[in-house]
């Protein structure tokens, strides 16, 4: 039968549907068998006659037990394929079922539910679909019990639904839910055994969004444990569930099992180096990034340097990686930043950046910091230079939008920036990330939201400016804050001490004068002194405090 009749029989075999029953049965059986110009035409003329011809009775069908044919419908025509007619439908059931009472809402079912959020989550900028979604949140978190009913498939599908709006707190009630009865199977005798690989990937996907909730780190580490503990664990995986775990598992570095995890997918992947052709872009992406949180790994570091080899063969196809795929691997990359590979294939990211100065507009503000930060591990190599300086750009023209960029990444570019002290565009950023910093002081919380880390970079970036009026005023309200902790400075290492000294010996007389930049000199000199004792052979307990 040629392609042409396919179509035809398929669009005969909805036309003549006499009810949602055997229309969504024609909707999904021929969906999988059209080929993909075919599947087009299809799913949007289907979208479009879901929309006349049974939408108007959707209450009524669902009271006749027959709402899995509108889930499964509404599955189909959502996804990108469908179209616009696939969205309209989308948003035009979502908005319904924000609609209905709590019976009906039962009477739908959890399983045909768990359809609809993942077909809603796809269309999240769509206020239907976003209350459509809440509908169903709410009814997870009140009827938890109802959980049990579904398969690690459903649970998959509500959770990814659900992480669409990862700040809301509906959302993010009815997902400690799903943790919760994830850790439940988990207890049972036989654990997660018969969750499927696609239920595991998509459940690690989908907590990984509130990495902060205890029970959505317990659930994970649960599944982690899963796919530990089974034989040929990983060589069943295709390589987007393996670059999704890697990301997923990443939101939370410091824990055990994931670490296990990550290492031993490091491990498949340097395995399957000679089928790296197979991975996307946006794979390679998410593997560096993930591994990344990983840097004193061996084979985390040596998958990496795989793929910056990888990275470096297909280097024509960098036009193709998206903005956010591009600040993923330069933030995995600079983790090694001893590493010649990663080196040249940073290179080869910065002259892609900068090829795309114009579209700059599109970074996030995250990865607009990764990459300030990244490139900062190479600040001799021309190409970054030049691309950290388009960066600059960008952050200036982003001036009433500073307010917007977390503590990390305002330490971040301040420190990144400063390793280009004889670029125009970096000191005027400086100067504007300076009174960023001391707009933050103003606030009731002043800087108290900061990491030592973050004050740390704060506090080096600046000190490279010393000259600045605007970047001393921030180093003073930033010093304040570490000395109103009582953190002490010695873990800075030798190099940092005495560039932060040299640093201080220019800034005018009076600034040195002050009392909390007279403090930092006093405890740099200290530490500074007794590090010369302990390499001496002199005990640290007995230096001067």
């Amino acid at each position: 039968m040629s392609a042409e009749t396919n179509l035809t029989t398929a669009l005969s075999e909805i036309d003549r549907a006499r009810d949602i029953v055997e229309f969504s049965t024609a909707v999904v059986a021929r969906d999988k068998q059209l080929r993909k110009a075919d599947q087009l035409v299809f799913l949007q003329k289907a979208a479009v006659e879901f929309q006349s011809r049974f939408l108007p009775s959707f209450e009524e069908s669902i009271r006749a037990e027959r709402s899995w044919g509108y889930a499964t419908t509404c599955n189909a025509v959502s996804r990108k394929a469908g179209g616009q007619p696939g969205r309209d439908a989308c948003e035009k059931i979502a908005s319904r079922v924000s609609q209905i009472d709590h019976a009906l809402m039962e009477k739908i079912g959890i399983r045909a539910l768990s359809i609809f959020a993942a077909s809603f989550g796809r269309h999240s900028r769509s206020s239907e679909c976003h209350y459509g979604a809440i509908r169903i949140a709410r009814l997870c978190r009140e009827e938890s019990r109802s959980l049990q009913e579904l398969n690690n498939l459903s649970l998959a599908a509500l959770i990814n639904g659900f992480s669409k709006w990862p700040e809301e707190a509906d959302f993010r009630q009815a997902a400690v839910a799903i943790a919760g009865e994830v850790i439940r199977r988990a207890n049972r005798h036989h654990q997660l055994s018969e969750f499927t690989q696609q239920g595991l990937v998509s459940l690690v996907n989908g907590f990984s969004k509130w990495p902060e909730e205890v029970t959505s780190r317990q659930a994970a580490a649960a599944l982690a444990l899963e796919i530990v503990r089974r034989p040929g664990r990983l060589r069943a995986f295709a390589q987007q569930g393996l670059a999704i775990l890697v990301n997923g598992f990443s939101k939370w570095p410091d824990e055990r099992p994931y670490g296990q995890v990550t290492v031993a997918i490091a491990g498949e992947v340097l395995g399957r180096a000679a089928r790296f052709r197979e991975f996307s872009e946006q794979d390679l992406a998410n593997l560096v990034n993930g591994f990344s949180k990983w840097p004193d790994d061996a084979v985390s570091r040596q998958a990496t340097v795989a793929i910056a080899s990888e990275l470096l063969r297909r280097a024509t196809q960098l036009p193709h990686y998206t903005q956010q795929g591009l600040a993923n691997l330069v933030n995995g990359f600079c983790k090694w930043p001893e590493d010649a590979v990663c080196r040249k294939a940073t290179v080869a990211i910065a002259g892609e950046v900068l090829r795309r100065a114009a579209q700059l507009r599109d970074l996030t503000q995250q990865g607009l910091a990764n990459l300030v930060n990244g490139f900062s591990k190479w600040p001799e190599e021309l190409a970054v230079r030049r691309a950290a300086v388009a960066l600059a750009r960008e952050v200036l023209r982003r001036a009433t939008q500073l307010d917007d960029f977390s503590q990390q990444g305002l330490a971040n570019l301040v420190n990144g920036f400063s390793n280009w002290p004889e670029e125009l565009p970096c000191a005027q950023v400086t100067v504007m990330l300076a009174g960023e910093v001391l707009r933050r002081t103003e606030r009731g919380t002043g800087l108290s939201d900061f990491s030592a880390q973050d004050l740390r970079g704060v506090v080096i970036g600046f000190n490279r400016w010393p000259r600045e009026s605007a970047a001393r005023q921030a180093t003073i309200a930033v010093i304040n804050e570490v000395l109103g902790r009582g953190i002490r400075l010695f873990d800075f290492t030798k190099p940092e001490s005495e560039n932060l000294l040299n640093g201080f010996s220019k800034w005018p007389q009076d600034a040195v004068r002050h009392q909390a930049i007279a403090e930092i000199i006093r405890q740099l000199k200290l530490s500074q002194t007794g590090a010369a004792q302990l390499r001496t052979g002199e005990k640290w307990s007995q230096q001067p405090r």
